[in-house]
């Protein structure tokens, strides 16, 4: 039971820090939403793994800006099928064109400075509970987030264009549609089942576009 509870713990918390917040929000800015709302995806997201949002939103728009070419930050053509799958991959540098918004935003550039300390005090935290707390909501979203979104850039991108994986929404919660999600990067919903998109329109504010 307790793996299972880390799954669903980590399916919320990828959900909303990562899908919703890192890549629909930070990143593409497809919806306005709240200065509290911000930190809430901000601190699942480092939770999830997702380290910096500022360094994921801007290499997630280097991919983008090279999508499937040798200057794409994690194809797997030319980065390597481990590489990708184990989220190995590295960006040596950003250009600044890829993060101005975003270090204008304090949020991010706080979480940017201190996420990790923010991560080693929640995980001291849930330790201090008990074993199968820190295993629930430390360790289990930590490494399905690592495992969830390597496969998601491997298995979506392996014949060298964008692919609707709709099996990856179990460990990348609405992220499957990722064929759809090229071809609309601004959208807010990208399927009738996306999970993402109905979570947004519900709870994170008005949205910008949802085509």
């Amino acid at each position: 039971m307790t793996l299972l509870y880390g799954y669903l713990f980590y399916y919320i918390a990828a959900l909303i820090g990562i899908s919703i917040g890192y890549h629909r929000y930070f990143t593409h800015r497809s919806f306005n939403t709240s200065i509290a709302a911000e930190y809430i995806m901000l601190f699942f997201g480092v939770i999830c793994g997702g380290r910096s949002a500022l360094t994921w939103a801007a290499v997630h728009r280097m991919h983008h800006a090279k999508s499937d070419t040798e200057h794409d930050p994690h194809s797997p053509m030319y980065k390597g099928a481990l590489n990708v799958l184990t989220s190995k991959w590295s960006v040596d540098y950003i250009p600044k064109k890829y993060i101005v918004d975003l270090i204008k935003n304090p949020r991010v550039v706080w979480f940017h400075k201190y996420g990790k300390y923010a991560h080693l005090l929640y995980a001291v935290t849930m330790l201090a509970g008990g074993v199968d707390l820190f295993i629930i909501f430390v360790v289990v979203p930590f490494i399905l987030a690592w495992l969830g979104f390597g496969m998601l850039n491997y298995f979506a991108h392996k014949n060298g264009k964008p692919t609707d994986v709709p099996i990856l929404n179990l460990l990348a919660p609405g992220e499957g549609w990722h064929k759809q999600h090229h071809l609309k990067p601004m959208a807010t919903s990208l399927h009738k089942f996306d999970i993402a998109g109905v979570v947004i329109a519900r709870f994170f504010a008005k949205t910008k576009s949802s085509s």
